[in-house]
């Protein structure tokens, strides 16, 4: 379990901002759940198409290279809010008081300028799709727009844990 919160209540003592968005996040990491379960049994369909009946389907390989997109852009905010994530903590373990604080808020913010540059740019992506009409290309044609919708969605998502852990921080209440 992480070091911020755990699923025995300790979410409790999680400011509210944290804890008015954890059912989102979470709810966003129950569809990353299924998307993996759904890649799993598209994956042995293709597996068994391939080899019992040597008939492989084209199409599982590009569907599935779109679900990974989903599942990681689901997923993402769960990971943080739970503090699964990929880190380099051997400075910030070492850190006490105000000078840990403030490394959590230069976190917090690097987060969001991460969150604000992924969204602005997957929603100029999806206008541009969107007023071309552009396709994807391969054994899956849809609209190219479609396949980027978890990203921003993703994006925003993890936006809103960051900036609510960040006002958590900033007015005393968030743990580091």
């Amino acid at each position: 379990m992480s070091r911020t919160q755990d699923d025995t209540g300790a979410a409790g003592t999680a400011p509210l901002t944290e804890r008015a968005l954890t059912p989102l996040v979470r709810l966003g990491a129950a569809l990353s759940t299924a998307l993996i379960l759904a890649t799993l049994a598209l994956t042995t369909f293709s597996a068994l198409m391939r080899y019992a009946f040597d008939r492989p389907p084209v199409w599982v390989d590009a569907l599935n290279g779109f679900l990974l997109v989903a599942i990681v852009a689901f997923g993402v905010a769960e990971a943080y809010r739970r503090n699964d994530h990929i880190s380099i903590d051997i400075l910030t373990h070492a850190l006490r008081g105000k000078a840990r604080t403030m490394a959590a808020i230069f976190s917090d913010l690097c987060v969001l300028a991460f969150c604000g540059v992924l969204g602005i740019s997957t929603w100029e992506s999806i206008e541009f799709a969107r007023m071309f009409g552009a396709y994807t290309s391969g054994a899956i044609e849809i609209e190219s727009w479609i396949p980027q919708v978890p990203l921003l969605c993703g994006a925003v998502l993890l936006g809103a844990y960051a900036f609510a852990r960040l006002l958590g921080h900033l007015f005393g209440k968030g743990r580091t």
